[in-house]
Parts: structure tokens; sequence; C-alpha cells
């Protein structure tokens, strides 16, 4: 197994999403990225859990999460109407490649599934506090073995 390899292979699927303007995986906090930056994703490395199957390679759950910043500035508009196409974008770009031989995502083979796991945490901008923006957090599992 080569974590970096996996994280790399999970940057890759979400780079090419159509609109984002930005993609990195050095998260920056939504204040520093600019309104002409937006929409702007980050894919951040969380924490790995590691269980030993006796007699068997052991079973890994790595996380990520993704950072979606979108900038709104029609103040009539509603933020989440951004947010729910890139969400939907994400999904798409997450879904296994062929879903009638195999219904995971494998990431190009490295791991045995990837998924969108849990709540997807969404906030609109707050006029007068956040002023046309919107943060969306999608969090990844990955399941792969050692």
């Amino acid at each position: 197994m080569d974590s970096e390899s996996i994280y790399q292979a999970l940057f890759f699927r979400f780079s090419n999403i159509k609109g984002i303007v930005s993609v990195s995986r050095r998260l920056k906090h939504f204040n520093l990225v600019g309104d002409d930056q937006r929409p702007a994703l980050f894919v951040t490395q969380g924490n790995q859990a590691e269980n030993p199957v006796k007699g068997l390679n052991a079973k890994i759950i790595m996380s990520a999460d993704l950072y979606l910043y979108i900038h709104e500035s029609d103040p009539i508009k509603a933020i989440s109407t951004q947010i729910n196409s890139f969400v939907d974008s994400i999904r798409e770009a997450i879904k296994p490649e062929f879903p009638e031989i195999c219904e995971y995502q494998t990431l190009g083979g490295l791991v045995e599934h990837c998924w969108i796991d849990g709540t997807i945490e969404i906030y609109e901008g707050v006029d007068g506090m956040l002023d046309g923006q919107g943060i969306a957090i999608i969090p990844i599992q990955i399941l792969t073995t050692n």
C-alpha cells in the first residue's frame, strides 16, 4: 500500500471538475481565497484506522475531507444553488467508473472502495457576516488493505 499514491489518485478524481477554478491539497482558510479563485476545492488528508485481521492483510480505513468554497455575487440568488451543483459534480466524480462490472470506486485499482461517508456540512453565507460565501465540507472514506 502506498498512502501518498492513494491520496494523489483521490485528488486527481476531483481536479478536473468543470467550473472549479482552484484545486489544491493544501487547505486555505476561506477568507484567504479570493472571489476570483472560487469556486475552490481543497482535498485534505484525514485520519487512518488500521484493523488487523489474523492471517490476513490489515483492513485500513483512510479518510479525507473535501472543502468547497464558492461565492455568489448576486444578492438575490441562493448560495446553495452553486453548492448543490458542485456537490453533485463531486458525487459524479467519485462514482464507480464501470458500475455494471464493479460497484466500487477503486481509484484505478489502488483501493477496495472510496465513497462519500457521513454528513455533508453546508454553510450558506449570512448577509453581513459571510456575504455571498458558501462552504461545503464533504467527508470521504477509503477502504484498502496493507
